[in-house]
């Protein structure tokens, strides 16, 4: 007799997660070696096998919403192990993207959530549009909460309220005119006085000859006096 899968739905998935607030939290339990570890499940569970990944998170987000094109989720809710699919939402730029596809596509809701073109590229390398329909939530209770859910968070998770969301501000650019914060004005204003000034006549002078007219008479000079001493040390 075979084993029951665990996980076959995302309903599955919730159902195993506790409820705090708004928030879908997977059990701590799982993080006995490592509290900081996202939440994953086995990866040979035939719901990891049908979405592409182990992540819960990522699970939940192509089940309950659509195929995300980021690579990595952001999460903006402050609450630890949460998997809430409206809690998280792709980078900043594919959200752009989405909206302004919706735009062009005419969309009713404002949001694009098909595949984007360089998805379509690889639609063979994505989770299956019948494997996601038999993964969906079905039960009345979680599509309830989920509802709720996408009413307050929105497409972007920007309604959290602000004691619940994390904020992720991107770096103020830096001023043009700002002063670093170590700088040698006595030491530099010091080699300004001291460089040297040079005229157009000293450097006609460097190379009409007269140098190197210099050198050979020295070498000369150096010559003539080594043959002296030589002469004076042989009598």
């Amino acid at each position: 007799m075979s084993r029951i899968q665990k996980y076959r739905t995302a309903d599955d998935l919730i159902n195993n997660c506790t409820t705090q607030g708004m928030c879908i939290v997977w059990p701590t339990s799982d993080f006995a070696n490592d509290p900081k570890a996202s939440p994953v499940i086995s990866p040979y569970s035939p719901l990891t096998k049908a979405m592409l990944t182990n992540s819960v998170t990522r699970i939940l987000f192509i089940t309950c919403r659509y195929v995300p094109a980021s690579r990595r989720l952001v999460k903006w809710c402050n609450t630890t192990h949460c998997v809430n699919p409206y809690h998280h939402s792709e980078n900043q730029t594919t959200v752009a993207r989405r909206f302004a596809m919706a735009g062009k596509t005419g969309v009713a809701n404002g949001f694009f959530t098909d595949l984007l073109p360089e998805q379509e590229k690889l639609a063979h390398l994505l989770p299956t549009a019948e494997a996601i329909e038999a993964a969906r939530p079905m039960e009345l209770d979680v599509l309830k909460m989920l509802q709720d859910s996408a009413m307050l968070s929105g497409v972007d998770a920007r309604g959290l309220p602000p004691a619940l969301r994390q904020h992720k501000e991107l770096p103020h650019e830096r001023a043009h005119d700002f002063k670093p914060i170590l700088q040698m004005t006595g030491v530099t204003k010091k080699l300004l006085e001291d460089k040297p000034t040079v005229s157009d006549d000293d450097v006609d002078e460097l190379f009409n000859g007269s140098i190197f007219k210099a050198i050979e008479e020295r070498k000369r000079r150096l010559l003539t006096k080594s043959a002296d001493d030589w002469d004076l040390a042989s009598k």
